[in-house]
């Protein structure tokens, strides 16, 4: 390099570290408003047609301005760290990992908070829709999550952890980086209401959740499986803190209750769609508070399968009682199938119940149940030879009615040349369905 090609290197770099002082001396939002060639050329000793020697615009010098802050942050924010007048040497016990992640995050906020540079990035954002700027404005962000991050990332393999699915180590250094800038520009803003934990404390509560132990082969979303029962748990609980308070506003629960309201729901059906019925509007018509019906039916599924029940229940006794064992089997499992078909909203619901996301109904208070006779109807299949005698009727009767539940929802059509009740029938030894008369099947008024 000669003397000349030297002189020059060395005149645009201290143009350029005049620029990066004027940005970290002040504000950046005042430099954008009043930035200009004169204010640049007189911090660097210069004239402004030196200045424009080695760049025609002020945009052409900003966008070399972000590429030359690049080569300095590359070692800055380790250095800052380093530099720091503080002791990292942690004081929690090694036992003590959450008391170490919040030393060791407010350790490193404080570092962030002092970085010359911060302001700088952060002002630099302002003109990320200008394509000479955004291009090695990305550049510097990425090198600055990586070594940000690059810490931590020592920390998690000593204690032996691994990132949980669907997280990458990409999503890590995004996650550290934007939390430990944007809290250390908000802690510039208003000091006086930022703990300076806050940022330990909430890599605390992410890092269980998005590193996992070798042994452990569960993603994020079966974690955090537990929020599906968040709203029938939130809802029981409600229930509970406010039955005393509420109970003077229902009147007392007496036997038939559950069957009178049940009833009252189904006349409402005549006129309303169970999708569009309201609990409000069944308050109106039985009495009852919305609070009290939502203790006996336990949610709006509840409400469904009590429909379901009854109106089973009412054509269960209709049959003839000389019908006995696979044959009166058969007619039951007709009208449930013919029940479900008839409301698919009801059937929907049952799957809500069935995958145990909503509350169930008062089945004490229930006096109207047809499982009884369905398993009845079971037993005696059983006793008469029809199906094998190695059943249980109660637990062969409890996997036919929530197959029928299944069957009836729209999983079933996807296959409707399958008949997986009757396969289940056959499996037990029950020999092929015959044509029977349905008539006294006739469904309730």
């Amino acid at each position: 390099m000669t003397a000349a090609t030297e002189g020059a290197t060395g005149t645009r770099q201290r143009i350029l570290e005049a620029g990066i002082g004027l940005w970290v001396g002040q504000d950046p939002a005042t430099l954008f408003s009043g930035f200009s060639v004169a204010r640049v050329a007189e911090a660097a000793h210069v004239t402004r047609s030196t200045f424009y020697s080695y760049w025609p615009s002020t945009a052409e010098y900003v966008a070399d301005l972000v590429a030359f802050l690049i080569e300095l942050d590359a070692t800055n924010y380790p250095r800052i760290v380093a530099e720091s007048p503080e002791d990292n040497t942690p004081t929690a016990a090694v036992t003590d990992v959450p008391g170490l992640i919040v030393e060791i995050c407010s350790f490193h906020l404080k570092a962030a908070i002092r970085d010359p540079t911060l302001g700088v990035r952060l002002g630099f954002l302002s003109k990320a829709d200008d394509p000479s700027v955004s291009a090695p404005l990305r550049e510097l962000y990425r090198r600055s999550d990586a070594l940000q991050y690059a810490s931590f990332a020592v920390s998690l393999n000593s204690w032996g952890r691994e990132l949980r699915e669907p997280f990458t180590e990409r999503n890590m250094q995004l996650i550290f980086s934007v939390l430990l800038e944007g809290l250390a520009s908000r802690y510039r803003l208003d000091p006086d209401d930022f703990p300076l934990e806050l940022y330990g404390w909430t890599i605390t509560m992410l890092l269980p959740m998005i590193t996992r132990r070798p042994d452990d082969d569960r993603d994020l979303f079966e974690i955090v499986d537990s929020l599906n029962s968040w709203p029938a748990i939130g809802l029981s609980t409600k229930l509970r803190d406010h039955e005393t308070r509420s109970i003077q506003f229902s009147p007392p629960i007496a036997s038939g209750t559950m069957r009178d309201i049940t009833i009252a729901i189904r006349r409402l059906l005549a006129r309303v769609s169970f999708g569009e019925l309201s609990m409000s509007e069944i308050a109106v018509v039985t009495g009852y508070s919305e609070l009290t019906l939502l203790q006996l039916f336990g949610s709006r599924p509840g409400i469904a399968l009590c429909l379901l029940f009854i109106n089973s229940f009412e054509r269960y006794q209709q049959l003839e009682s000389e019908v006995l064992g696979l044959e009166r089997l058969r007619l039951l499992i007709d009208i449930n199938r013919d029940e479900l078909s008839r409301n698919p909203a009801i059937a929907q619901n049952m799957m809500l119940l069935l995958g145990g996301h909503t509350a169930l109904p008062r089945i004490d208070l229930i006096d109207f149940d047809p499982r009884p006779m369905f398993t009845e109807a079971v037993r005696q299949a059983i006793e008469r030879g029809e199906l094998s005698r190695n059943l249980d009727p109660m637990q062969f009767s409890d996997v036919l009615q929530r197959t029928l539940f299944i069957e009836g929802s729209q999983l079933a059509a996807a296959t409707p040349d399958i008949d997986t009740v009757e396969l289940l029938l056959r499996g037990a030894g029950a020999v092929p369905s015959q044509p029977h008369s349905t008539t006294t099947t006739v469904s309730p008024s």
